[in-house]
């Protein structure tokens, strides 16, 4: 990712574009501008390729897994790729639940009861994908 400035019109202009499901300046302009990727984001060519990995915890996620939290009313997006956690909102990447979790809040917190994913339509706490 590269960082471009615009002014606060310009920047309001991009985010009056929005259509559903867009949830970054990058998604928006690349409809707007007709660019596509050579993958979706959370796909992969491989769909044995693992996502997120932490030993720590013998956990093992595949690649495009996805969470979220919402933090005083800004819901916060995550992907597992390559490894890290991809923040959706900013496209930043972070190596752990916790820094992930950290860079939304600000906070030193227990991110595994913070962040939720989605099974069989209910959301469910990442804590209890950690063997017990």
């Amino acid at each position: 990712m590269r960082s471009i400035n615009v002014s606060t019109d310009v920047y309001a202009a991009i985010w009056a574009l929005r259509k559903p499901g867009e949830e970054s300046e990058d998604a928006i302009l690349k409809r707007v501008l007709g660019v596509s990727s050579a993958l979706p984001l959370g796909k992969t060519n491989d769909p044995g390729k693992i996502g997120f990995a932490d030993p720590r915890f013998n956990i093992s996620l595949p690649e495009g897994f996805e969470i979220f939290r919402i933090y005083k009313g800004t819901e916060y997006r995550a992907k597992a790729l390559n490894g890290k956690w991809i923040l959706q909102n900013t496209g930043v990447a972070y190596p752990s639940l916790n820094q992930l979790s950290r860079a939304t809040s600000g906070n030193v917190e227990n991110a595994w009861q913070n962040w939720y994913y989605m099974e069989g339509g209910q959301r469910r706490l990442v804590q209890s994908l950690r063997p017990s």
